[in-house]
């Protein structure tokens, strides 16, 4: 297993990040869902209140259908249950737990453990880790100013200005300047018990999927300041709302499409059938004649024979 905290600093407060988290994952999730066909994107089965031993807070299941995004040749020899991803969320802020399972791959894990503070990146241990946890854990500070930023990225919060005044930002030590501050510990638990690919499989998750992405997403969100800065967990839940009605919208068409289609298909058999059935009844008419000509014939020949005798 490959463990590690990753601590982003923004300048936002805690209750701020709340709600632009909220946005972020709500918003994200319409788009894919009406770029999507049914059976692609992300599905949300569950979003619902819960309780346990953590805290209360809101409960969501999804499933990402991934089959899209990979090659044809690949779909192809894929079974197709190992194209789709199990996500299952507890967000009880300011702790969150998020953990990611994969039907073909069962013996993969994969987890975020997150905790949000008004503080500046320096509590050695946000969420409490063990002696053991620890010892393994690897600690990467995420700069959303400093860090390099990708060729295509279009999410620069040195140069975007925003009309609530969150960026843009500059300078090495931008987290001393601002206002207020807070930051998000998150800790990735990767686990890949497969031969052969281990390590090499759990560092690309923890690059690839985790810190590319933890980078890109918050850099996002302070771009997208002005869209969610004013919004409150009503407007949240509307969002949330609706992309559940776009989904439902497209299942419904989908099975109106396959049904049209099953009745297109059973009309053309039945076509075809008849056809056949035309061309039958042809053959048994040709049949029949070639009777009637044949004992023609032999009536014909008996009655010549008679005359002869």
């Amino acid at each position: 297993m490959l463990i590690k905290e990753y601590r982003i600093t923004l300048p936002v407060t805690v209750e701020q990040y709340y709600l632009a988290q909220l946005y972020m994952v709500a918003k994200e999730t319409q788009e894919i869902t009406k770029q999507s066909k049914v059976g692609e994107g992300i599905q949300v089965l569950k979003n619902e209140p819960f309780k346990n031993e953590k805290g209360e807070g809101q409960y969501t299941l999804k499933h990402f259908h991934i089959a899209s995004r990979l090659p044809k040749w690949l779909r192809k020899i894929l079974p197709k249950k190992s194209m789709v991803i199990i996500e299952e969320s507890w967000n009880a802020f300011p702790y969150c737990l998020t953990s990611y399972s994969s039907p073909f791959l069962k013996k993969f894990k994969f987890s975020v453990e997150t905790m949000h503070l008004a503080d500046k990146g320096e509590t050695k241990n946000a969420l409490n880790c063990d002696k053991k946890t620890l010892k393994k854990r690897g600690v990467i500070k995420i700069d959303v100013v400093n860090d390099p930023l990708p060729k295509k990225s279009e999410f620069d919060v040195t140069t975007k200005e925003t009309e609530c005044g969150i960026l843009p930002l500059k300078g090495k030590k931008w987290v001393e300047k601002a206002d207020v501050v807070m930051t998000c510990y998150k800790l990735v638990k990767v686990e890949f018990p497969y031969w052969g690919s281990q390590k090499r499989v759990e560092k690309l998750v923890q690059k690839k999927a985790i810190h590319e992405v933890f980078t890109d997403t918050h850099r996002k969100l302070l771009c997208w300041a002005d869209l969610w800065f004013s919004l409150t967990i009503e407007n949240i839940r509307e969002i949330e709302g609706e992309t559940k009605r776009i989904y439902e919208i497209k299942v419904k068409e989908e099975k109106k499409r396959q049904g049209e289609k099953g009745e297109k298909d059973e009309k053309d058999e039945r076509s075809t059938s008849d056809s056949e059935s035309d061309d039958d009844d042809d053959d048994d008419d040709e049949k029949i004649t070639e009777l009637k000509e044949k004992e023609e014939t032999s009536s014909s020949s008996s009655e010549e024979n008679d005359d002869s005798d």
